[in-house]
């Protein structure tokens, strides 16, 4: 298991929230791929631990992926890169690394504070 030690806080799911993925190539003119389904098994506003049956290359240099997920209210789109992968079962398990971007991390927070009140 990997683990980023240096963030403030993750944020393990009771049940994992569901997400959508799609693969791109970094410096390239060349559409993603489609669309994959996946689960977020944890999240923090730098990054999250990601399931699927897909087994996607990790090489942070050149592929990037983009991720769409609802934690609570509003649905969250950010870029990332995956820094490890793992095999589960009959699937993978990614370490995500989300792109730096304030208004993302915000709405995550946000959202995470708002579900961790509804979950009381």
């Amino acid at each position: 298991m990997h683990y980023k030690r240096d963030e403030a806080f993750r944020y393990s799911f009771n049940e994992p929230v569901p997400a959508e993925f799609s693969i791109y190539l970094k410096n390239s003119d060349r559409p993603g791929t489609g669309t994959g389904d996946s689960k977020l098994l944890d999240i923090s506003p730098g990054g999250t631990r990601m399931e699927t049956f897909f087994d996607i290359p990790v090489n942070r240099d050149e592929v990037a992926l983009r991720l769409r997920f609802n934690i609570f209210q509003r649905p969250i789109e950010t870029d990332g890169v995956m820094v490890w992968k793992e095999r589960v079962g009959t699937g993978w398990m990614y370490g995500i690394d989300f792109d730096e971007n304030a208004s993302v991390a915000k709405a995550i927070v946000d959202d995470l504070k708002l579900r961790r009140q509804a979950e009381r």
